[in-house]
């Protein structure tokens, strides 16, 4: 179980986004309706996932985005999508969006914080069961995730999805009631690790121990698409 974004080498050169300092506006809120504070990855993601991250995967339509997944990756067999915010160096605060997730089996629905690729803070949703989500934290390489039954299935509608971070605690709320509160696993302070922003989607196809928590993916053959929703991605410190 894991989203991480993987930044190539050429996404760090074209974006001007990366060239902003930490000391960069302190919140933000973008509606998801055009993406031009965004770096969309083309040709990446981890290599046991059964997709790789193509700019074609991600769309807006009718003032959202959608991640898709599709067919158009050359080296695995199904390509995702994933955004990461430009701004560098978030800290402390509460970051919340709006989310309809997939109920595709295998698929994953994920907004998350992340650093260096050790420390993490995650809120996903699975095709396996979407009335199920999964808040997580990474902290030295290991995670720590606790399933909260949502109420509701999250294929089926808008809901806003937050995680509040702090030095001593971190707090998942959904439609701004309180699910999860846990002081029991740190966080790297802000200080000592470049936090991003980002959403994805993306396929579990491969054998391994996450397909009994996110299902096998296979491309549906009754019409459905596979898709995730978000708008509204936000920070207050």
């Amino acid at each position: 179980m894991r989203s991480i974004f993987v930044l190539s080498s050429a996404a760090l050169l074209a974006s001007p986004f990366l060239l902003l300092s930490q000391a960069a506006r302190a919140a933000f809120r973008e509606p998801l309706n055009k993406h031009d504070n965004f770096i969309i990855p083309d040709g990446s993601g981890p290599d046991r996932w059964g997709c790789t991250f193509q700019q074609s995967a991600v769309r807006v339509a009718n003032a959202v985005t959608r991640i898709l997944i599709g067919k158009d990756s050359s080296s695995k067999p199904f390509s995702c999508g994933e955004l990461i915010y430009g701004e560098q160096g978030l800290s402390y605060g509460v970051y919340s969006i709006d989310m309809i997730a997939s109920n595709v089996v295998g698929q994953v629905t994920s907004f998350f914080l992340i650093a260096n690729e050790d420390s993490e803070i995650d809120i996903e949703i699975t095709g396996l069961n979407s009335r199920i989500g999964w808040m997580n934290i990474w902290h030295a390489h290991k995670q720590h995730p606790i399933s909260i039954d949502l109420g509701f299935d999250a294929s089926e509608g808008w809901h806003t999805y937050q995680f509040e971070w702090r030095k001593d605690f971190v707090e998942w709320s959904v439609d701004g009631k309180v699910i999860l509160h846990r002081t029991d696993i740190p966080t790297t302070p802000p200080s000592q690790a470049n936090y991003r922003l980002a959403i994805n989607s993306w396929t579990q196809v491969n054998q391994e121990k996450d397909i009994k928590w996110a299902g096998q993916f296979k491309m549906p053959t009754d019409g459905r698409i596979p898709q995730a929703l978000f708008r509204n991605i936000q920070y207050r410190p």
